[in-house]
């Protein structure tokens, strides 16, 4: 399979193998090493994926307002698919609120990266986008009688 047209946002050195391994699965790779490089590169190109690594090292970095200024520039088929060291989830919520599809946790292996990559390009081709990759946290509810021994057991510790 061909693949199609990639940019990657990334100002850190960890990108690289990232940036390789696409290469490697025949995508076209374009590197922005910021927000600024990133919105004038979509000025005259139109990606098929974009790729933003939370490993950038601007502290001043809205990263949420970056992927608001991306969605709001690329075609609504265009996936985005965020990697990030930061693992809460009000991190990873964060991201999906402002626009991204999907979420890797760094360090993920290429491999990861590429296979979203390529399943992106695939549900491009039918208009469609990636689907969020984590599921609502779930709070834990316990039946009654379950629920009453571990109040009993909680105020049997004070």
């Amino acid at each position: 399979m061909d693949g199609g047209q990639v940019l990657v946002v990334a100002d850190s050195d960890g990108h690289h193998g990232y940036m390789d391994a696409l290469r490697h699965a025949r995508c076209s790779v374009i590197h922005a090493p910021g927000r600024s490089e990133a919105l004038q590169t979509l000025a005259g190109v139109s990606p098929d994926v974009v790729v933003i690594d939370v490993a950038l090292t601007t502290p001043t970095l809205d990263v949420s307002a970056l992927i608001r200024d991306i969605r709001a520039r690329v075609d609504p088929a265009t996936s985005i698919v965020m990697l990030s060291q930061y693992v809460r989830q009000a991190d990873r919520e964060t991201a999906r609120a402002a626009g991204a599809d999907t979420y890797l946790m760094r360090p993920a292996l290429p491999s990861a990266l590429v296979f979203d990559v390529q399943r992106a390009l695939i549900l491009r081709r039918s208009g469609r986008r990636l689907s969020w990759n984590w599921p609502k946290q779930a709070t834990v509810t316990y039946p009654p009688a379950l629920e009453r021994r571990r109040q009993v057991a909680a105020y049997a510790k004070r």
